[in-house]
């Protein structure tokens, strides 16, 4: 996202959903054990502005980014039911800014959102140029697309983004972070694998993800090695015009 702003590039990003259903960190916060429908939608309300401190720091203005609303931790049981309205919306979004690349959340992701927007990306976009990027756990080293290294400016850049989360560094300061690393991993389309996972399947990947919260194993390792693969666009030319995200 810096590179594609540095040279020109336009970018679109989507929020799935506000975050609002993150009870932890807001119990911590507001030292309230209850929380009401209108203390999640100020939560919610709160993440949104984080977000755009966030993509300010890139120099993207409000504009960039649009706020689908959709329910917080509730994306996998769409994509089980058969809701489109994701799907749909992504593939609004791609027929109006008609990106050059789209950068989606990986369905080797442990969280349950995450692996469900792959899905619904992968169904919106059957023809466009897709690469993706995990963020708990791994996904097989042989799917690598692409391995950039960041710069210093880069790499202090996206530690001071990630420092807008307010909400989310009360618990977690050091996991999020080390987000802010050396080095960024994309993968290739995941046509083959992006589906709606059934409930036991995300319930067992559930216990999988708190593990590695719980215990620090996330961010995962990333090898200290640039590889980029011939099909893939110029990320670094700015050819990036569309990120799908959490």
């Amino acid at each position: 996202m810096q590179r594609a702003v540095a040279t020109g590039g336009e970018l679109r990003v989507l929020f799935v959903t506000d975050g609002d259903n993150n009870p932890w960190p807001q119990r911590y916060m507001q030292r309230k054990w209850f929380l009401s429908a209108a203390d999640r939608c100020a939560w919610g309300a709160t993440r949104r502005r984080e977000a755009l401190c966030s993509l300010a720091l890139f120099g993207m203005p409000p504009e960039c980014a649009t706020f689908l609303e959709l329910p917080d931790s509730g994306i996998a049981r769409m994509a089980r039911r058969g809701d489109t309205q994701l799907s749909d919306a992504i593939q609004r979004a791609i027929d109006d800014f008609q990106p050059t690349l789209v950068v989606s959340p990986s369905s080797f992701d442990l969280h349950s959102d995450h692996r469900a927007v792959s899905f619904f990306v992968h169904q919106a976009a059957p023809e466009a140029p897709i690469i993706t990027y995990v963020v708990h756990g791994k996904a097989p080293s042989g799917r690598m697309a692409l391995h950039l290294a960041l710069s210093d400016r880069e790499r202090q850049r996206k530690r001071e983004a990630i420092e807008c989360h307010q909400s989310q560094l009360e618990l977690s300061r050091r996991r999020f972070l080390a987000y802010a690393r050396g080095n960024e991993s994309f993968y290739r389309a995941e046509f083959d694998v992006a589906r709606a996972g059934s409930l036991l399947r995300q319930n067992l990947t559930n216990v999988r993800y708190g593990i590695r919260v719980l215990f620090g194993l996330d961010p995962a390792e990333e090898p200290p090695v640039v590889t980029i693969t011939d099909d893939i666009p110029d990320v670094d030319a700015a050819r990036v015009r569309y990120k799908a995200r959490r």
